[in-house]
Parts: structure tokens; C-alpha cells; sequence
């Protein structure tokens, strides 16, 4: 069994020197069933079958980073984060 996660909307503020920095968050209330050994592409499924955050438009088009605390789902390109899967309140 995994660690059950708070699904976070994020809104981002870019960079001058090209990064994110998070200005707000908020809970969705949905929550993310974060497994062992997840993979990317199964965490995307995932936001998009179970927590139906993603459309089917959005493959292809995000990514998935792992900053030590959050799953974040960021668009492909820019990598601005749009969702945070909360686990490292957790661990």
C-alpha cells in the first residue's frame, strides 16, 4: 500500500533567470495513492484515470519532477508547475 497524497493546483511566478518560484498553492481536495517505485508515466495515468485533473490533450505535453517533497506535474518545454503530489509530509 502507498502513501495517500494531497493533489496541489499550483500557481508559479517565472524567473528572470528562467526557473519557478511557487507563489501560492492550493488543495484540490482530490488525493493521489503515491506507490513504490511509481513511474512517471504511471503517476500522469493516474491524474488522469483517477484524479481526472489531466485530459487525454496533455499527453505529451507534461512532465513529472520529483523535488524531494512533491511529485510536481509541469508543463513540457517551460516546466511550469501546474499540480504538486504532496508526499513528503509523509516520509
Amino acid at each position: 500500500m502507498g502513501l495517500n497524497c494531497k493533489v496541489l493546483s499550483i500557481d508559479a511566478w517565472r524567473e528572470p533567470e528562467g526557473g519557478w518560484t511557487w507563489n501560492q498553492w492550493y488543495d484540490t481536495g482530490r488525493t493521489f495513492e503515491l506507490e513504490e517505485n511509481e513511474t512517471n508515466r504511471s503517476i500522469l495515468k493516474k491524474m488522469r484515470d483517477d484524479v481526472e485533473l489531466l485530459s487525454d490533450a496533455s499527453k505529451g505535453k507534461v512532465a513529472v519532477e520529483d523535488d524531494g517533497y512533491n511529485m510536481v506535474i509541469a508543463i513540457r518545454g517551460t516546466m511550469e508547475p501546474m499540480y504538486a503530489i504532496e508526499y513528503g509530509n509523509q516520509v
